[in-house]
């Protein structure tokens, strides 16, 4: 009788009769499956860092934002305050200071019922007051000997807010060349000897020009502007605008900040009108020497405040020196 038992399999007829390349083929397969996994699970971990960090720098952001919003509230209200404060002309510097001590007091108040909805707590404290004076007047006929000539300040060694409205059909018709001689000017002098010179005139085709000089040298034009049917253009010198547009490099970079104190006087007067308006700090004393026939009164020339803002994710606290119109401030 024949044998019809079933005997082991057949290794060869099973793995294609070769087992080192069925082994090498299941290597390759577990091996590409673990880069696979490998792979997604870094493209996870690397977008959930992105998420994160993202996250992160959003709530920095955040913060900063925050802490630099309650700083220009506090800043913007205290410089407000001490410009409506020199304005109203006060009798005397203690006057003065006290007006600008009691609103600093009530801005407070208003900030923190302000932030305090916000789930914020907020601290305004004023730290010191710097007293000057503000001086206006006409810019023509002005000097007690030459009514050309008129000195605006002396002895001073900080100025903001110095503004020259001036009529452009009065301004003197000239050019760069000629200005020094022909064109109405402030004029900058140092104690050192050195000069500074803003000059301020009627340019090419009617423009409202401002030139620099420095030493009595020939001035660079800065800037001019059309002046469009207006009454009065600004020349805001410390700002460094001219009407409504930017006019860089009028104030010299040397008087930003002294070392020595300085004189502001007008020159060739009758080479244009309007008015000067000008806050300034003296080196000593509380008051500036100025032309008789400008008015100068006691004013709040710059303060200094601490500000304090909390809330359950920020702690901020900074001294700020408040000094409106100042350059570069």
């Amino acid at each position: 009788m024949a044998d019809v038992s079933i005997g082991p399999p057949d290794r060869d007829r099973l793995f294609g009769g070769n087992a080192s390349v069925a082994d090498r083929g299941q290597l390759l397969l577990v091996a590409g499956l673990v880069m696979a996994v490998s792979l997604v699970t870094l493209v996870v971990l690397l977008n959930a860092t992105i998420y994160s960090e993202n996250v992160a720098t959003r709530g920095i952001e955040s913060a900063d934002g925050e802490a630099l919003e309650v700083r220009a509230t506090a800043v913007g209200g205290t410089g407000e305050l001490i410009d409506a404060t020199n304005r109203a002309g006060p009798e005397n510097h203690a006057d003065a200071a006290e007006t600008v001590r009691d609103g600093v007091a009530d801005l407070d108040a208003e900030a923190s019922r302000s932030y305090a909805e916000r789930g914020g707590v907020t601290r305004i404290e004023l730290l010191e007051i710097r007293n000057g004076s503000r001086i206006t007047g006409d810019i023509a006929g002005n000097g007690t000997v030459d009514p050309n000539a008129a000195t605006l300040a002396a002895d001073v060694d900080r100025t903001r807010g110095f503004v020259l409205d001036v009529d452009p059909g009065s301004l003197a018709e000239t050019d760069a060349t000629s200005a020094v001689d022909d064109a109405f000017h402030a004029d900058l002098n140092d104690s050192t000897g050195g000069s500074h010179q803003v000059y301020v005139y009627d340019g090419t085709d009617g423009n409202v020009t401002v030139a620099v000089g420095n030493d009595g040298g020939d001035p660079t034009v800065r800037c001019e502007t059309p002046p469009d049917g207006r009454d009065r253009v600004a020349v805001d010198l410390t700002d460094e605008r001219l009407g409504d547009r930017p006019c860089p490099g009028t104030w010299p970079t040397t008087l930003v900040a002294p070392d020595d104190a300085y004189e502001i006087a007008l020159m060739n007067a009758d080479a244009a009108d309007g008015e000067v308006t000008a806050t300034v700090r003296p080196v000593s004393e509380d008051a500036v020497a100025s032309n008789p026939d400008l008015t100068a009164t006691p004013a709040v020339y710059e303060a200094a405040i601490n500000l304090r803002y909390r809330t359950a994710e920020l702690r901020f606290e900074t001294a700020v020196r408040v000094a409106p119109g100042e350059p570069d401030a």
